[in-house]
């Protein structure tokens, strides 16, 4: 599943391409041969040349070509400096050692710190259940934890994801 962020990439991006190639020169070329069209399409085409001559829309077209510029550059640079791939880490270490935790201690689990922790994976593209009855399956969340957790902190991301939907069936099976 991919990102909002990457869908808003491409859908700018195309606007972007779409609207500044085409709309004016087709405008313009059409309001130029004005006999050969009738009232309402002349009237539409007038419309657009009037308002691609207005200086106001020539910024917010820069403006919006430097938000889309931004949303690449960041992407760019979130895969040169590994900042992505570090907070999976940092999230993997955190979910393996709360796992061990509750495999040693078998105390009652923290309901908002399990959740945050399948948000967490979910946001990575990882299956997370969405919702767990915790006090029945209470081994298979410190499994997942454990296990999808050591994987992310080893820097393991492909065996994490496969891991997590491996346990998939297991949860499915404990919500019966």
């Amino acid at each position: 599943m991919q990102r909002f962020s990457t869908w808003a990439r491409w859908i700018a991006t195309a606007l972007l391409v779409a609207i500044g190639t085409i709309t004016t020169d087709v405008a313009v070329d059409f309001i130029k041969k004005q006999p050969q069209t009738d009232d309402a399409i002349h009237a539409i085409l007038k419309f657009l040349l009037y308002l691609a001559q207005q200086p106001w829309l020539h910024t917010v077209g820069w403006i919006f070509l430097g938000l889309v510029a931004g949303l690449w550059l960041d992407l760019v640079l979130k895969k040169l400096d590994g900042s992505r791939a570090h907070e999976r880490k940092i999230v993997g270490a955190e979910m393996a050692r709360y796992g061990n935790y509750l495999g040693q201690f078998g105390s009652m689990p923290d309901r908002a710190k399990i959740k945050s922790y399948f948000h967490s994976a979910r946001e990575f593209g990882i299956w997370a259940p969405d919702t767990v009855n915790i006090n029945r399956a209470e081994k298979l969340i410190t499994e997942y934890l454990m296990n999808v957790g050591t994987m992310l902190r080893d820097g393991h991301f492909k065996e994490a994801k496969q891991a997590a939907k491996e346990s998939k069936a297991a949860f499915s099976a404990s919500k019966r």
